[in-house]
């Protein structure tokens, strides 16, 4: 039997958990696995980092310095 608990934080695990696992489970022998989940980012969004990789990858040249697009930025506004 595989049951499975999710906690928000680590700090929702408390002794109270605990005493309801060892009740329920008594004499069984269990396995506790402990998983760090990681930022949900949904597939369109990885896909869409990953066609914009291979895009860069592929034409190097189309990559802009940041500092000089903001300062070309700021010289169009002073001119408006």
């Amino acid at each position: 039997m595989n049951t499975s608990f999710h906690f928000t934080s680590a700090q929702e695990i408390t002794p109270d958990i605990v005493d309801v696992i060892r009740r329920a489970y008594q004499e069984k022998s269990v396995s506790i696995y402990i998983q760090e989940n990681e930022p949900f980012v949904p597939d369109w969004q990885m896909q869409e980092v990953r066609r914009r990789e291979a895009y860069i990858g592929n034409n190097p040249t189309c990559m802009h310095d940041c500092d000089m697009v903001i300062s070309e930025l700021e010289k169009e506004l002073e001119t408006v």
